[in-house]
């Protein structure tokens, strides 16, 4: 693996998730996550530093995935946006659905929205990933 290129390809990475991120979850979302809130008043916490951070080491991790493993998905772009699409059906997706199982405020409209999020910007993350990377 070559360092400067996995470091360069997951900076861009952190970057585009976390501007992604903020963007659907902190503006396209917010309605939703207020009427959440409203219904049950303290139950969300706003650590910016912490999923900013978080948003790093995913961007780390999909980017080292992608590194080694896109080459058995047919490499390139499609081998890194086949793992990005298998990473968020391991991640977030089923842990959408175990929280949609555990709580009452956590729509069905929500888990599918958030879920097509996930799949479709873990899949770009990946795509580009591997694209920055070049030798997956």
């Amino acid at each position: 693996m070559n360092a400067g290129r996995y470091v360069g390809a997951s900076v861009v990475v952190f970057i585009v998730r976390t501007v992604l991120n903020s963007a659907f979850y902190g503006y396209l979302m917010h309605g939703e996550y207020a009427s959440m809130d409203a219904a049950h008043p303290g139950v969300f916490r706003e650590v910016i530093p912490a999923y900013i951070a978080i948003d790093l080491l995913a961007a780390l991790l999909l980017t080292y995935l992608v590194v080694k493993a896109a080459s058995a998905f047919g490499g390139g772009v499609k081998g890194g946006a086949v793992v990005g699409v298998f990473l968020a059906l391991l991640g977030p997706i089923l842990f959408g659905l175990y929280y949609f199982f555990s709580v009452t405020f956590y729509t069905p409209n929500f888990f599918c929205i958030e879920s097509i999020y996930q799949l479709a910007t873990y899949a770009l993350q990946g795509a580009i990933a591997a694209a920055i990377y070049k030798n997956v």
